[in-house]
């Protein structure tokens, strides 16, 4: 039985004690020199952010990860937001919890920070186990193949580039239009286009960011191909989001051209089913795809709904709500949140489920992820989960109660809607 010691990174060699590991563990890809430059240069990065498992026969690293910093928004409310990523296990340690052990090191750095939500890109069927759930797209895969972009989309005139350090302000405010479509997203400032422009295209996880400018003046656009990916296409994972019908069709020649250059038998669009370019995409018959999702852990569900105080009393306002007092609860079963209102305004947010409620949804705790952030309204979540259901009152029935509301009250505080994360590493 090996007495592993599970600590953060804290001696001088840990950044090379980490690449040596990931160099080990992940053989065909450079997950070590990945790791080497996000430890010394990804921003808001601390050493004390990696958590490792040494063997202390060999006082080597055996199995780490790395809580990953990124701001996510919704609706313009940044939450502080950790990935878990950089997950790996020397194989002959293997099977002896390491994982375990290294996620509950994990939540502890959770909770010292506060952090608001912790995400990972993982596995399927692994990380339920640590309370993540599926909540957020992620990853798609519209196929466009290079035949099927005509000639005709290469007639407006265009001039394309890379994008350089200079382009950074423009990048930025591109980043705020895509924000604004979009429930979740991502937020990235300046540093992290300083790394993204220079550190990140040392890594396997390195991009070229295109700009496209039109020769007769005019606004500019920008678009993003991944030098890795999924499948055997050159993949296209971010566009201007305000992007002209002409420009997307030269942006797709051009992009065709890239591919046919490369080798690569098609483009992949890596981006919403709903955004302009996929829109775009699929408007000239190409089908859309199902995509896979973030797994999502809400630390504090209480506090968690708090913090989207202004973006619910947004909701209640615009509705036939306005004005709304009242307690709307969401019941867990073993456990329930009271949402409680007063003249339209977010009175308090507090654990409860004691006594009758007029207005309860009755849903597991492993779907609240996928509800709050907009990932599925409740009434997709009943299609595969009955459970997921509005309870009426009848012990003592009322005008009121028979003609209960809450149904409607849960799709005006919970609405699904469209969510898309922007790398920024």
């Amino acid at each position: 039985m090996h007495n592993y010691l599970i600590r953060r990174a804290i001696k001088d060699n840990d950044d090379q004690q980490l690449k040596s590991l990931y160099a080990g563990v992940f053989l065909t890809e450079d997950v070590g020199g990945l790791a080497e430059i996000l430890y010394h240069h990804y921003p808001g990065m601390k050493k004390e952010y990696w958590c490792i498992a040494e063997d202390p026969s060999s006082s080597s690293a055996v199995s780490a990860l790395a809580l990953l910093p990124w701001t996510w928004e919704m609706d313009g409310i940044r939450l502080k937001t950790a990935e878990m990523g950089m997950v790996g296990t020397h194989e002959e340690h293997r099977g002896r919890g390491l994982q375990k052990l290294l996620n509950r090191e994990f939540d502890q750095i959770l909770q010292e920070e506060q952090f608001d939500l912790a995400v990972i890109q993982g596995i399927p069927g692994f990380y339920h186990k640590f309370g993540y759930h599926y909540a957020v797209c992620l990853e798609n895969h519209i196929v466009l193949p290079t035949d099927r972009i005509p000639d005709a989309f290469n007639t407006s005139e265009y001039t394309f580039r890379l994008a350089c350090p200079q382009d950074i302000p423009f990048l930025m405010k591109e980043d705020e239009t895509y924000r604004s479509r979009y429930l979740v997203s991502s937020m990235r400032d300046e540093a992290h286009w300083k790394y993204l422009m220079t550190y990140g295209l040392k890594t396997d996880c390195r991009a070229e960011f295109w700009i496209m400018q039109p020769q007769a003046g005019g606004e500019p656009y920008y678009f993003k191909i991944p030098a890795l990916g999924f499948g055997t296409g050159l993949v296209l994972s971010e566009v201007s989001e305000s992007i002209s019908q002409p420009a997307l069709h030269k942006m797709l020649w051009f992009c065709g051209q890239k591919a046919r250059e490369r080798k690569k038998p098609y483009i992949r669009i890596n981006m919403h089913n709903h955004s302009t370019a996929a829109e775009g995409v699929i408007a000239v018959g190409i089908p859309p795809s199902k995509t896979y999702a973030w797994q999502v852990k809400i630390l504090h569900p209480v506090r968690f709904l708090d913090r989207l105080r202004p973006l619910f009393e947004k909701r209640i306002a615009a509705s036939i709500f306005s004005g709304f007092s009242g307690t709307f609860r969401l019941n867990f079963y073993s456990a329930g949140i009271d949402i409680i209102w007063e003249k339209g305004r977010l009175a308090s947010v507090k654990e409860g489920g004691e006594g009758e409620c007029l207005h309860t949804l009755c849903i597991s705790s492993d779907l609240f992820p996928s509800l709050v952030l907009g990932h599925r309204s409740w009434e997709e979540l009943q299609y595969v989960r009955p459970e997921v259901s509005p309870e009426l009152l009848y012990i003592r029935p009322t005008a009121e109660s028979l003609d209960d509301k809450t149904g409607l009250l849960a799709d005006t505080l919970f609405p699904a809607r469209r969510s898309w994360i922007y790398q920024s590493y």
